[in-house]
């Protein structure tokens, strides 16, 4: 019998090529790859495939981008293969500061986007949702990364704040420390699936104090998931408004 053939995004196939010429020339931590203008002429894509590739790259802890000095292959003890418990050992003070900023800014961005959102912003969320599910689903982790990052975006983006949009675009793409451990403690992911939906509903309904309430807990839960196996950080608590 055949077996089905999968469409499948440049992207993806750009980042298999990458992990190949990092295996094929058994490139070893800190070597430098070829600029994102190099990958570009090299593999006949564009800028967007090839930074899609590298996100998920740097979500896999194969490579590190450093913008304005270049791409290279990461120290793969840092790769979510990694033990959760290990990886948390050597990440307390980085997932520490990542949820504080987080606390910080994303319950206050749920309410403004309660107040901003537009429908068709609210159709994406929905669907990024849909998305975050069917990659539980196939337990992909990855994808799951992705799309619950993306739903963090496009919630800062709702807020029609470009400042809070640009901040949260950084978190999302440089800050990762949150997704890549928060989504990969036991029961994590069906319980994002309910909190963004949660969310995305009191958003929809314009009710800025429960989309403030439903984002903190949002938060609050993930850091509590993680004590569990082994995060003994504790993000100092909002002040009420």
């Amino acid at each position: 019998m055949l077996t089905p053939i999968r469409k499948q995004r440049v992207s993806n196939i750009a980042v298999e090529q990458i992990q190949q010429l990092i295996t094929t020339h058994q490139m070893k931590p800190g070597d430098s790859l070829p600029s994102e203008r190099g990958l570009m002429e090299q593999l006949k894509i564009s800028r967007v495939s090839v930074r899609e590739a590298l996100r998920v790259l740097e979500m896999m802890g194969l490579v590190e981008v450093y913008p304005g000095k270049g791409v290279f292959v990461a120290d793969h003890s840092r790769s979510l293969m990694q033990p959760l418990s290990d990886w948390l050992s050597l990440h307390q003070e980085a997932l520490l500061e990542h949820f504080e900023v987080r606390l910080l800014i994303e319950p206050h961005a749920a309410g403004f986007a309660a107040k901003r959102a537009t429908e068709k912003i609210i159709k994406e969320m929905k669907k990024a949702l849909e998305r975050f599910n069917e990659s539980r689903a196939e337990r992909d982790l990855i994808g799951m990364i992705k799309a619950d990052a993306f739903i963090h975006a496009l919630i800062a983006s709702a807020t029609g704040n470009r400042t809070l949009e640009v901040l949260m675009k950084i978190f999302s793409s440089r800050l990762l420390e949150g997704w890549k451990a928060s989504l990969r403690t036991e029961g994590r992911a069906e319980k994002t699936v309910e909190e963004h939906g949660a969310i995305i509903q009191a958003i929809e309904e314009g009710n800025e104090e429960m989309a403030r309430t439903r984002m903190k807990e949002h938060l609050e839960n993930a850091v509590e998931d993680l004590r569990r196996v082994g995060f003994s950080g504790k993000p100092e608590p909002i002040a009420q408004a």
